[in-house]
């Protein structure tokens, strides 16, 4: 098994395992209480950054030209997911947090991101140790 693949896979590893970590977290400056949620917890987005993190994984794990092109467009769709709720997480703990209550990004989040950049590094890196399809000769008579 060549390095892009090995990327691949663990780009889609860390995209996966993120999800099950925290994405969003809160503590309570006066209680000292804390809270976090997990990616899963993410409406919508994190069952799809799932998907697509798993399906990437499966598609660059597979190694031929056509399944590591899939695994580029998984790993691009699950960067994006994932960039598109730390940004609405951003704003939202931007307009929640308060003086006693500090929110932030958890590291499950960053772990997820890197890992479906990871992904799509790894996809094409496949994609250029992949064999070429070989064009069968025809014997000169």
């Amino acid at each position: 098994m060549k390095i892009g693949r090995i990327l691949g896979i663990v780009g889609g590893l860390m995209t996966v395992v993120g999800l099950f970590l925290p994405w969003a977290a809160g503590t309570n400056t006066t209680t000292g209480a804390s809270a976090s949620a997990m990616g899963l917890a993410v409406p919508i987005f994190g069952i799809l950054v799932l998907l697509f993190g798993a399906l990437g994984l499966i598609l660059v794990a597979v190694g031929k030209r056509g399944t590591c092109i899939g695994g580029i467009i998984m790993g691009i769709i699950a960067f994006v997911l994932t960039l598109i709720v730390f940004a609405i997480s951003s704003a939202i703990i931007q307009g929640l947090s308060t003086a006693e209550v500090t929110l932030y990004i958890g590291y499950g989040m960053y772990l997820s991101l890197i890992g479906a950049l990871i992904l799509v590094i790894g996809s094409f890196m496949a994609l250029k140790e992949a064999k070429k399809p070989s064009s069968v000769a025809t014997p000169q008579a």
